[in-house]
């Protein structure tokens, strides 16, 4: 079934037009297109052409590692995508409606580039750079979504480029939507519109909390001056008529002081803290502080990640990766420590001290010491941390290593950084400065720029070993 954009009417999916507005259906296959080997010049079937004496012989090439190795290149499912940003507070059918024109016109963009890809003939040593060119031309269109997009997540559209196993020199690309997604969007969109047929137009607003106390929800706020120091200064306070909280005003903050009840829950989580009239009123009708909002979202957000559900823009590795591997996080300036054995000397002179005038001893007997070692933490190196789908790689200046998820038995995070335990692996490895780079995530809506703490990086990295 297909739903229309303008009334959300339910049609059926060979329907052109809506049967209850009329208006033209745009169906999810409109933005949605494959592109496989041949040569067909309306962008469905299209495949890079190189000389004749490039092909490679008639012959079976086998996997993707097979492959001759002059091509250079080495692509098995290799899936682009922008950033997961979406803004459900933006989402209206006119916003809805330009946004799917946006994808459209993405979509006929990318198979603009693939098109001229088809019809540039190369030397086969000059391959390679053809098609890193062309990925990123099409990493940089569904970067731009980012920016374009008013509500709809630019994740909904994602680029599959697949090397031929035929032909080395062919390319398959494909682009996708994601239809489970857009549906929930419809779906959203239409239990919106049926609401607003419900609701009248002047359906009051969210009541302010100074007229719906924030602490019993049933009376109203009064300003009242508490005098203090013998009088000569002046608190301004609001109080409930209904249960007697007092709030008092910090600048263009309120504070609550006091209530009857200390076992109510919003003294129990806001007491004595300053937030915004907003904030209250917020509180309020049934939601929460921007703190408690904020802390709830990356709960939520982690616990998404733990469980490999997070989707990641993939950036560039600066390692090579192996088949059917991708690139999830690439962190610079990381600090690389280790446990260090450290020896000392001990001792002291045995043995009676003779003083012989003032200022002026000797000491009889000799020395005793004794060698003690322990272990000490030690910065060993700088450099890249990589995590992929399948690993976790340090890349500096003096050591490179290579950690795979699945041999590894503890992460301890720490505010700016890692501590890892693995199989074979006696020596605690230890990677800080993590926080030092961020990451753009939406969570229940919100859009947050979070450091890439110890706990972060700890989520992810779970949730990579839970999709082996």
């Amino acid at each position: 079934m297909v739903y229309c954009w303008e009334c959300g009417e339910k049609n059926p999916d060979e329907a052109g037009y809506c049967s209850n507005c009329g208006r033209p259906l745009i169906h999810e296959e409109d933005v949605e297109n494959d592109v496989h080997r041949g040569d067909d010049v309306q962008g469905r079937n299209v495949s890079k052409k190189v000389p004749e004496e490039a092909k490679p012989g008639d012959k079976n090439l086998g996997d993707i590692e097979d492959l001759p190795a002059e091509t250079g290149v080495h692509l098995e499912n290799v899936r682009l995508v922008g950033d997961d940003v979406e803004n459900l507070k933006a989402l209206n059918k006119e916003n809805l409606q330009k946004d799917m024109d946006t994808l459209q016109k993405c979509n006929n963009d990318i198979m603009e580039i693939v098109r001229n890809f088809n019809h540039t003939e190369t030397d086969k040593n000059d391959f390679n750079n053809f098609v890193e060119d062309m990925m990123n031309k099409i990493r940089s269109n569904l970067k731009a979504l980012n920016e374009k997009l008013i509500c709809v997540s630019p994740q909904v559209m994602s680029v599959t480029v697949t090397q031929d196993r035929e032909n080395p020199y062919h390319l398959n690309v494909t682009t996708h939507v994601d239809k489970e997604r857009l549906n929930r969007y419809v779906e959203t969109l239409k239990a919106r519109l049926q609401e607003k047929q419900k609701t009248p137009e002047t359906a009051p607003k969210a009541a302010s909390w100074r007229d719906q106390c924030p602490v019993c929800r049933k009376g109203t706020l009064s300003p009242c001056t508490e005098k203090k120091l013998l009088g000569l200064v002046n608190e301004r306070e609001l109080r409930c008529n209904q249960c007697g909280a007092v709030f008092t005003q910090k600048g263009q903050k309120y504070a609550l002081k006091r209530v009857s009840n200390t076992n109510n829950a919003t003294w129990r989580s806001y007491s004595k803290q300053a937030l915004t009239e907003a904030e209250w009123t917020n509180i309020a009708n049934g939601g929460m502080s921007n703190a408690l909002q904020r802390t709830s979202d990356l709960n939520h957000w982690l616990a998404g990640a733990r469980a490999g559900k997070v989707a990641f823009t993939e950036p560039s590795a600066p390692v090579i990766l192996k088949k059917n591997e991708r690139a999830v996080l690439v962190l610079q300036n990381i600090a690389f420590w280790e446990p260090r054995a450290v020896r000392q000397t001990v001792g002291g002179y045995a043995g009676p001290t003779i003083h012989v005038a003032k200022g002026v001893s000797f000491r009889v007997g000799g020395m005793q010491a004794r060698s003690e070692s322990h272990e000490e933490l030690r910065q060993i190196d700088m450099g890249v941390l990589t995590l992929t789908t399948r690993r976790m790689v340090f890349t500096g200046g003096k050591r490179t290593i290579n950690i795979d998820l699945r041999k590894i038995l503890s992460i301890e995070p720490y505010k700016d950084g890692i501590a890892s335990q693995r199989e074979n692996k006696q020596k605690t490895e230890y990677f800080l400065n993590t926080d030092k780079s961020n990451l753009n995530i939406t969570a229940q809506g919100n859009h947050y720029n979070l450091p890439v703490t110890g706990v972060v990086l700890k989520a992810i990295v779970e949730g990579m070993i839970n999709l082996i």
